[in-house]
């Protein structure tokens, strides 16, 4: 079984789901006492928050490092948004990134979707970093309206953020996903790590992909597997200079 590395605390709520999703995916797989072999990297939010993006990386890349100093096979990060810093941890560590835009894509593709709504921060949703990486895979994305975007971004910041989930909340997000499907999307990807928090599958028809639950199954099925080399998953990496 290969070791994964883990940069939690992005917030430490969701990183809590990933590690549930990741041992009892193994535990499932390889039944008897089988868990999976991790080391948690846990930075901390509030310097994530305050910083400007290049200090931002710096938080980031020390986690990274510490993992890579650790032995890890590979590593993800525990949040859809920080992906805006993969290229440049991807351009300072070697040990291999698990992208989860990428085993995101795959699920969706494996259903037979080409055509998804996004739900996740500001950044995530507007910018072309997450976007852009599914678009490459094939998939055409559709994002909510501006105030929808801006509500969904509030609500993950200053609720979910700090570990509150409010049922008002919870609704709203289950009417925008209604809203994209009736634009044409055939699913909805919970492009935050949270958002697995306030919306399940158990309560709507709308295929939802829940992305702390597919990274983190996904990061388990490569650990068992062993060859993590062999998946697209896992982008070449630049070496350092």
């Amino acid at each position: 079984m290969k070791t994964i590395g883990m940069i939690g605390g992005l917030s430490w709520h969701s990183s809590l789901q990933m590690y549930e999703y990741i041992n009892n995916f193994i535990a499932e797989a390889l039944g008897e006492y089988n868990c999976a072999k991790m080391v948690l990297a846990n930075v901390n939010l509030q310097e994530v928050f305050v910083t400007r993006k290049d200090e931002q990386e710096k938080v980031l890349l020390e986690g990274a490092r510490q993992l890579e100093a650790a032995g890890c096979d590979f590593y993800i990060i525990c949040s859809n948004t920080m992906h805006k810093h993969a290229p440049y941890l991807q351009s300072k560590v070697k040990t291999p990134l698990l992208h989860i835009a990428d085993a995101t894509a795959e699920a969706i593709l494996e259903k037979g979707i080409k055509k998804i709504g996004l739900m996740g921060t500001r950044i995530t949703m507007e910018e072309d970093f997450y976007r852009g990486r599914l678009a490459e895979q094939g998939l055409s994305v559709m994002i909510p309206t501006l105030e929808e975007r801006k509500f969904i971004d509030h609500v993950l910041y200053d609720e979910t953020g700090f570990g509150f989930v409010r049922e008002e909340s919870s609704k709203r997000f289950y009417q925008i996903a209604d809203n994209l499907t009736r634009q044409g999307a055939e699913g909805v990807i919970l492009g935050c790590t949270e958002i697995g928090l306030l919306m399940q599958q158990a309560h709507t028809d709308i295929p939802l992909f829940d992305t702390t639950m597919i990274h983190g199954q996904t990061a388990a099925k490569m650990a068992i597997e062993g060859d993590v080399q062999r998946s697209f998953l896992f982008q070449k990496q630049k070496t350092q200079d």
